[in-house]
């Protein structure tokens, strides 16, 4: 694996474990929280982005890869529509198995 795809997975993986502790119920109604969530998805994504960018093998092992960057062009480019529904239910369901995935191929 390259060393910047290993710099991104490990980049994306702490973002993504930012988001979990800070997901607790009700955190959409804190902006402050919200805004973290927003910004540290926008950090996953971007990374995710990078990898797609320059190792695209290592993109394939990633179930959710291309929502992630969905998700990320969203939030950065589509603010004013974002839905902090989409939001949670990617945290929900998507969070666990993207965590999972990234800390597998981190070894």
């Amino acid at each position: 694996m390259r060393p910047e795809t290993r710099h991104n997975l490990a980049t994306a993986l702490t973002a993504a474990e930012h988001v979990r502790r800070l997901a607790v119920p009700g955190w959409h109604e804190d902006e402050t929280v919200s805004l973290a969530i927003e910004r540290l998805l926008t950090i996953v994504g971007e990374s995710i982005l990078r990898i797609r960018n320059a190792d695209s093998a290592v993109l394939d092992r990633l179930t959710d890869a291309h929502s992630v960057i969905g998700m990320r062009n969203v939030i950065v480019h589509g603010y004013d529509a974002l839905d902090s529904g989409r939001i949670e239910r990617a945290i929900s369901e998507g969070l666990p198995r993207f965590i999972e995935e990234l800390e597998n191929l981190l070894g």
